[in-house]
């Protein structure tokens, strides 16, 4: 007998809302900083952690490690002294992609063996460029193609990386991370283009946090031998999770503020507001805030570059076909190879909902259409579920496959997003 899929029915809006809301703290920061932490020469309190699958796996992998790591509601302790380097180790990391790009160079640093398991989606996702780059540093490396189960054993001591980019700007961030525990550092060569520069921005604005200064060189950057402080720090708002809030005010002609997310982030879905500026919204900053006011009336907006914010993506899929011409979404490169392809997926989806969608590797045309009811599957895949609930805001009748997939980096979205229903 087939096993019966949870849904969730999405109730359209039907009146504005004027909302404040708390983000959930930054995936991709709260990562990093977890990640230097256990680097660190002294223990680190990390403040405003959010519970998330993502988190979860990373704090867990961390405690395999020997890693002391005491998370009570968003403060977390983080003690690095008892880290083993040597007895050999087996991580799980779920469907966490950043945690296993990141402890796969933390890994290189390590005389015991670090083997590497995940979740079946995960085990789809290419890791050969970063585990190429560890093996020309001296590790012995054991994988199938670049995919899950890997093994990796070190110490390396590192020295010069060629790193081709193309696919996933975690591989670099991953060596930045590493890179002053290596005792001759890091000098990474990049070539080829590299995708999805505002992360690598992200990761040197949190090395530079915790005391570890990155060079630019010719073609690429250079980090020395140094150590990690020993802190107290804050994670910030997610502007992921921002997008799907001021998506829908700029929607529907309403107002969502935002209490920690301001205007020095580095995050690239930060400009996500800015695109919604170009819909015709009001968007204000503030050194800790953030406010989006929808206009009466969408602009259309004829081509859109994600590049720098492809977390967006699909954000700006499920508001496309409520815009009065056809919309060209590109720099999708990367897409292809995160949680599930986020071309075919989201396109597949759209379609199923009436919605005429051309695609190709790295771009996307969205005609405009009133979508009609759909019930939109979400391949385990959280930013899937998110983005067309905000689609289905807007047309009576729809729902989403396995709501619960977002547990992975906002646990509370389909309360926050509840919160709009109790305002408007």
């Amino acid at each position: 007998m087939p096993v019966a899929r949870l849904s969730k029915e999405i109730q359209a809006i039907e009146a504005p809302f004027d909302v404040k809301m708390q983000l959930p703290s930054s995936k991709s920061i709260a990562l990093r900083q977890l990640a230097i932490s256990a680097l660190a020469g002294n223990p680190t309190t990390i403040h405003g952690l959010d519970k998330s699958d993502d988190v979860a796996t990373m704090v867990a992998c961390m405690r395999e490690l020997g890693v002391f790591v005491d998370w009570r509601h968003q403060e977390c302790l983080v003690d690095p002294r008892r880290f083993n380097m040597a007895e050999p180790v087996e991580l799980d990391v779920n469907m966490s992609g950043l945690t296993l790009r990141v402890l796969i160079s933390i890994a290189a640093l390590r005389s015991g063996t670090t083997r590497f398991v995940g979740h079946s989606s995960l085990q789809k996702r290419p890791n050969s460029e970063l585990l190429n780059a560890l093996k020309s540093i001296g590790c012995r490396v054991e994988s199938a193609n670049g995919f899950l189960p890997v093994l990796i054993q070190g110490p390396s001591p590192g020295g010069h990386i060629v790193l081709t980019g193309g696919v996933s700007s975690q591989y670099l961030s991953s060596l930045l991370i590493a890179g002053c525990r290596f005792e001759e550092g890091v000098e990474i060569e990049l070539s080829g283009e590299q995708v999805s520069g505002s992360y690598i921005e992200v990761t040197l604005k949190e090395l530079d946090k915790r005391g570890v200064q990155v060079e630019h060189i010719n073609n690429g950057y250079r980090v020395r031998l140094s150590d990690y402080l020993g802190e107290s720090v804050s994670i910030e708002g997610d502007a992921s999770a921002a997008t799907y809030f001021s998506a829908l005010a700029t929607l529907h002609s309403s107002r969502i503020a935002f209490s920690n997310l301001g205007v020095h982030s580095c995050q690239g879905d930060r400009k996500f507001l800015d695109l919604c500026n170009d819909l015709g919204a009001k968007v204000s900053w503030g050194t800790e805030s953030a406010s989006v006011e929808g206009p009466s009336e969408l602009n259309p907006v004829n081509h859109i570059d994600m590049v720098d914010m492809p977390d967006a993506a699909l954000t700006m899929m499920a508001v496309a076909p409520y815009l009065s011409e056809k919309t060209t979404i590109s720099g999708l490169g990367s897409l292809p190879f995160k949680e599930c392809d986020r071309i075919a997926c989201p396109a597949r989806e759209l379609r199923r909902a009436g919605v005429t969608v051309e695609e190709s590797s790295e771009h996307v045309v969205i005609h405009p259409t009133q979508p009609t009811p759909a019930s939109f599957e979400t391949y385990e895949d959280h930013r899937m579920a998110m983005a067309f609930s905000v689609l289905a805001t807007k047309t009576s009748g729809c729902s989403v496959i396995n709501p619960d997939c977002v547990r992975k980096t906002y646990p509370n979205y389909w309360r926050d997003l509840q919160a709009i229903y109790q305002n408007d």
